[in-house]
């Protein structure tokens, strides 16, 4: 199928409803420990989250804001450590809204972007003139836009930034700014100020980065005193926006050093499915994996006695629950244990063991994977959990597929989903466990499912391990025992809601590798998936609803 030709949900919207106040006292506490680089990343990790959620609710009260997160910005360009009174004061004069409405930064949180790359990449535009106006995209580029006017005052510039949120479809984004907006890019022009927009895309479309280039164009600045800052080399001839790469042509487009910073001992990377490398006799074999979206993952030398595998889990306070949540499979006995988390990573002994196959289902393979799913029911309950838009994601695939399947998801069990159960992502020890990798990462990314009903990773493991209808029953029966919880009433449907989001992930990833020898696995993966739509309505579907 030429994926070019659908629109496929796999990616969700992850926004959520906060306290204010809490996350003000987050802040107060990271600002407390500000002295140590790491501190000091966390801290403005918090304060350009509050801004940016600010700048939605409540924009009257930004100035005080961008005050703390400029500040925050500077300290950590300038490795100072942070004066506790100042940072009181400061506090003090930026009250934050009862609620907010905040996402995750996608580069922070999944893939290792680090702030510093932006204060770097100034020195890669050439002369620039005395004035630049920053603009950020939200909600990364807020702080980006925080560190990139930072480092420009640290070069005699005088700088000054706005944030700014696109809105409409993810492929035909527009930007309006507000009149104070409008007024700021007035003032700029008549400082002859050069415009640095920033973020850290482009994602498929580039929509987002033309719809604010766009904006300053309508509003009077020249095409040509435009520049996009982002975040890896973009390719523009594949920008599938209306008139993307035509549009694209018209800007200046500077990708930033997106080289990680990576903890001192990972030295060998097997991200972007280099560690099939490793793990596979066979390259026939490999599983399929949409590489750019991987995690970084590295290995320390071979050389230098027990290995250790170092995997990003997230900067700041983006990391800590992933780590924590692969803390409590590995004390439940679930999990390789971690060693400790470094600058963002978390780091495990190498378990130098092959991954296991469908072929390897067994009775006791079958108790094991359900003993696990009893475990994330009762270990990682979610109070966010919301079906609708799973539900919606479920339904357009699906009609978009071509497949007239009904599927109504009912929630039950919600909890933060592991997402990955798939025969590769288990290893047989040496002691003759059953681990499971990666535990703690997927199930609050940015993909579907997000916060979820415990059947998603049921359905995940039917799917994934080619359960045949007696081997489904007794996995279902085994988590039924292990946890109180019966799946069956609405196992099929998460069953057909898995099988096509599976499909239609592969097949994004398919059109985003095309011409490689991943794109083939992946379509083969989604082809896989898709013969199984119409088998799983009988006689299992049939028999679970």
């Amino acid at each position: 199928m030429n994926t070019g030709q659908v629109n496929l949900l796999v990616f969700r919207e992850d926004r959520r409803r906060v306290s204010g106040s809490e996350l003000m006292s987050a802040l107060a506490s990271e600002m407390e420990s500000c002295g140590p680089p790491g501190h000091r990343l966390r801290a403005l990790l918090r304060a350009g989250e509050l801004e940016c959620g600010v700048a939605d609710a409540a924009p009257e009260l930004l100035a005080n804001w961008e005050r703390v997160t400029d500040k925050l910005a500077d300290a950590l360009i300038s490795r100072e450590s942070s004066r506790p009174g100042d940072d009181s004061a400061l506090l003090r004069q930026a009250e934050p809204p009862p609620y907010l409405h905040i996402s995750k930064p996608e580069g922070f949180a999944y893939y290792g972007l680090h702030p510093l790359a932006y204060a770097a990449v100034l020195g890669e535009l050439g002369p620039l003139p005395p004035c630049v106006a920053l603009i950020g995209i939200r909600s990364v580029g807020t702080t980006l836009s925080a560190i990139m006017a930072a480092a420009a005052r640290r070069r005699g510039l005088n700088a000054a930034r706005i944030t700014v949120r696109p809105t409409g479809h993810p492929y035909n984004r527009h930007t309006i700014f507000s009149p104070p907006q409008l007024a700021w890019v007035q003032e700029s022009l008549g400082a002859s100020a050069a415009f640095l927009v920033v973020d850290e895309g482009p994602g498929l479309s580039g929509s987002s980065f033309l719809s604010v280039a766009e904006a300053l164009v309508e509003a009077g600045a020249p095409a040509e005193k435009i520049t996009l800052i982002c975040g890896h080399e973009p390719e523009l001839k594949s920008l599938c926006s209306d008139n993307g790469p035509q549009r694209a042509s018209r800007f200046r487009w500077v990708a930033v050093d997106n080289q990680p910073r990576v903890p001192d001992g990972a030295e060998v990377f097997i991200g972007g499915g280099e560690w099939r490398r490793s793990s596979f006799a066979e390259e026939q074999d490999w599983p399929a994996s949409w590489t750019s979206l991987e995690r970084l993952k590295y290995l320390s030398p071979a050389e230098g006695g027990e290995r250790q595998l170092f995997k990003f889990a997230g900067f700041g306070h983006y990391g800590d629950a992933v780590i924590e949540r692969e803390r409590e499979a590995a004390e439940a006995g679930f999990g390789p244990i971690t060693v400790c988390d470094c600058e963002g990573f978390a780091v495990y002994p190498w378990l130098h063991v092959p991954p296991m196959r469908a072929g390897d289902l067994s009775q006791r393979v079958l108790s094991r994977l359900a003993e696990y799913c009893a475990f994330r029911a009762q270990a990682f309950p979610s109070g966010t959990a919301d079906l609708d838009s799973l539900q919606q994601m479920a339904e357009h695939n699906l009609n978009e597929l071509g497949h007239d399947l009904p599927v109504t998801l009912r929630l039950a069990r919600p909890i933060i989903s592991d997402g990955r159960m798939q025969p590769h992502e288990w290893l047989l020890a040496a002691d003759g466990r059953m681990l499971k990798t990666d535990s703690g990462s997927h199930g609050d990314d940015h993909f579907f499912p997000g916060p979820t009903d415990i059947a998603w990773d049921l359905a995940g493991a039917i799917v994934e391990w080619k359960m045949n209808e007696d081997q489904a029953e007794f996995f279902l029966e085994s988590y039924r025992r292990a946890s109180g919880d019966d799946p069956v009433p609405r196992i099929g449907d998460f069953i057909t809601a898995y099988t096509v989001f599976r499909s239609s992930y592969c097949l994004m990833a398919a059109n985003s590798t095309q011409g490689s020898d991943e794109q083939l696995r992946l379509e083969r993966a989604a082809d896989c998936c898709k013969a199984m739509l119409p088998a799983r309505t009988s006689p299992l579907i049939a028999s679970k609803r």
